[in-house]
Parts: structure tokens; sequence; C-alpha cells
């Protein structure tokens, strides 16, 4: 655990590139963590550190004229294992704590939120940690979430696949794989017949659900003349769908089963991380941030296109969508093609065209949280959507 103390900054890019620099990986970003919070301690914000349990979350909150309704603005600030700000959080936690700086000094009435949530990327022991909030009521007394995200397009309405990883670890006999081969039973053998079986299963998946089934070996023996005694794979099982996501999961399962009992092996099974969840697209909100960048001469798909892509990634956000109106507004740093979780993505989130994209997202996320304040009728509308499409309160 690092302690060093980074004090506040005040300017927005000067954040991303700090956050960038200190480089932290999910569960361990402390020096982050605590750069944002004095930052916004230093805008007026009252700030509970260790939000939740959580020991690099925190939650900033302000209180303007009455104090209704509540916007929260989500931080990201966690990287990639080995890669860095591949994904370009440094980004959106710069994102969140200035448009909520800027909200707090434009709105009338409302309370200006900020969370820190760490670990979207699932590295460490709080992996999807908006998830955790949710189970712990951090979202009850929030009536609307704004957040962003980096990538290669501005767009409004993409969905998200729900994911869940899981571990395998298969348990053989060791023995001479020479001398007493017929007395050993390979852990290998099931890892690799799994692998294999699991490749077969993607010829047989509803193509409509967007199955996206990815996994490696980690573990397989060390020398070639001993019969390998354990094995471990670990997956990740995506889908658009998530009635079909169970189905697929159970499937799984029969194939790791098969495979033990195939090697004459045993086996165990260790969920990696909560279950990342599909995206609630709220129509009104959407168009309105649309709207918004188009009057910035931004280039933005309509709700309608955006949601008739397949989605590509997935999020602990998506989870968050379920229980309370949310936008995540996927904002342009890199050209389209530029492969994300690449050094070419890390290297886009310090370069001038983020640094344009960061100014133009706080502009128009406080803007949202102003309308929203101001304006009744658009917050029954975002409402009235949310609970037509079965959204369920925290």
């Amino acid at each position: 655990m690092v302690t060093e103390t980074v004090g506040a900054m005040n300017d927005p890019w000067e954040v991303a590139l700090k956050v960038h620099e200190l480089n932290e990986v999910g569960s361990q970003e402390y020096r982050s963590s605590k750069l944002l919070q004095e930052t916004l301690r230093n805008n007026g914000f009252e700030v509970t550190d260790k939000y939740l349990g959580i020991p690099t979350a925190f939650r900033a909150e302000k209180t303007v004229g009455n104090g209704t309704p509540t916007i929260a603005f989500l931080a990201e600030y966690d990287a990639l294992l080995g890669i860095g700000h591949a994904c370009g959080h440094n980004l959106i936690a710069s994102a969140a704590v200035f448009s909520a700086i800027r909200a707090s000094k434009i709105v009338k009435n409302g309370k200006i939120v900020v969370l820190g949530t760490p670990d979207e990327e699932g590295t460490g022991e709080f992996s999807g940690s908006k998830i955790l909030m949710v189970e712990r009521g951090a979202f009850k007394d929030i009536d609307l979430v704004l957040g962003s995200h980096p990538g290669t397009e501005w767009n409004v309405g993409k969905d998200a696949l729900a994911v869940q990883d899981i571990e395998v670890t298969y348990k053989g006999v060791a023995s001479h794989a020479s001398g007493s081969p017929e007395k050993g039973r390979s852990a290998l053998d099931a890892a690799i017949l799994t692998y294999t079986a699991v490749n077969m299963l993607r010829q047989h998946v509803r193509r409509d659900a967007n199955v996206v089934i990815h996994g490696v070996i980690r573990e397989g023996g060390a020398a070639s003349n001993v019969t390998p005694e354990k094995a471990v794979l670990v997956y990740g099982i995506r889908s658009s769908d998530l009635e079909y996501h169970k189905e697929l999961m159970e499937r799984f399962m029969k194939i790791v089963e098969g495979c033990c009992i195939a090697t004459g092996t045993s086996y165990q099974t260790r969920l990696i991380g909560p279950l990342f969840s599909t995206r609630k697209i709220n129509v009104p909100l959407a168009n309105f941030v649309r709207n918004k960048l188009t009057e910035k001469g931004i280039s933005v798909p309509s709700v309608e296109e955006s949601m008739q892509k397949p989605a590509g990634g997935s999020t602990d956000f998506a989870n968050v969508s379920q229980v309370v109106p949310a936008i995540e507004l996927a904002f342009k740093i890199a050209p389209e093609g530029t492969p994300w979780h690449s050094h070419a993505s890390m290297e886009a989130a310090v370069k001038e065209p983020a640094r344009e994209a960061l100014g133009m997202v706080i502009d128009v996320l406080s803007a949202t949280a102003l309308e929203f304040t101001r304006n009744p009728e658009f917050r029954k509308e975002i409402r009235n959507d949310f609970i037509r499409k079965g959204g369920k309160s925290a």
C-alpha cells in the first residue's frame, strides 16, 4: 500500500496526466484516489474516504440550494496490469471530478456527488466495485448517474455485454511420464480437453445473443517428464442476453465436469468477481446528450443506430444502469480502428485529441446536470423511460 500524499490540482488536463503517470492497477489506486479527493475538497466538496469499506473508493458531495435532486458522476482511475492506462480511465477520473465541480457552480438546487469507483478492469479484491456499491446501497439516494468512457467514437447508446469470469483448477496425479505413465492422471489433459470442448461450444450458440467466450490455460505443468498434477484455466463468458448467459454458464460447467470424468481428475471452480450486467439505455437522456454534442459540431450516431450495433465490451457501469437512470458517454480520443487495451490506446490517453475531448465531455455532462435539476419534465421523461424498461431502484 502506497500512502504518499498527492495534493489537489485545479486543471482537468493536469489531473488526467497525473493519474496516467501514477499508473495504479485496480484495488491499489491509493494515490490516484487521494488526488481526486483532495481536488474535490479544494472545491468545497465533503469527502468520505474508504467508502462502503472499499479502501480506494470515495464519495464526495456538495449541496446547492434545497439539495434536490441528487446527481452522481462516476470516476474510474484504475490502470491495466502491465500496460498502464490503455483504457483511458485517467480521463474518466478527470471528467467526473471536473464535471461535478462545474455543475456545483451552475446548478441552483441539487446535490452533486462524485463516486470514486475502483477496479473496473477486474484486477484485484474489489473488482467491479460499482456492483459492490449497488449491493451496499450507494445509489439509493441518487436520481441520475452521469459517466463517460474514451474510445474511437462518440456514442450515447452503446450496449454492454454481460460477463462472468471463472477460474477452473484441475487436480490429477503426478507420475513419471515414462517410468510409470499408467499411474498418472494428467490435469493438463483435462485442461486441453476443456479448451477444445469450449471451442466446439462456440459453434452451437445463439447468434442473436452476441456470445463471446475467451480463455487461457494459466498453468499446465513444469517438466515434460512429469505428468502434470495441476492445471488452471481462466475463462470469460459474455452475452447480450442475461437469461441466456445463465444457460451458457450451465453448459460450460457440464463441459468442465465431463472433461474431469474423461481424464480421471478432479476439479474446483471459482467465480472471479461479480457478474457484469447488460446496460439499460435511457433514450430521453441519451438524446439530450447527443443534441448537446451535435450543437458543438460533433457527429454522433442516433441512439437507435447505436442500439442496433452489437456490444463489444463489458463494464460494471451497466449494473448501475439497472438501478438508476444513467448514461456513459463514449468519447473519441483515437482514430477508428485503434485497438483498445493496447500501447496505442495508452498513448492516445495523453495526446491532444484526448485533451480536447475531455473539455467537451465536461461541458456536456455539466450541462446535462443543469438541465436535470431545473427541468421537471425532463426528469419525468427520464424516470418513465427507466421504469418502462424494467428498471428497479437500488
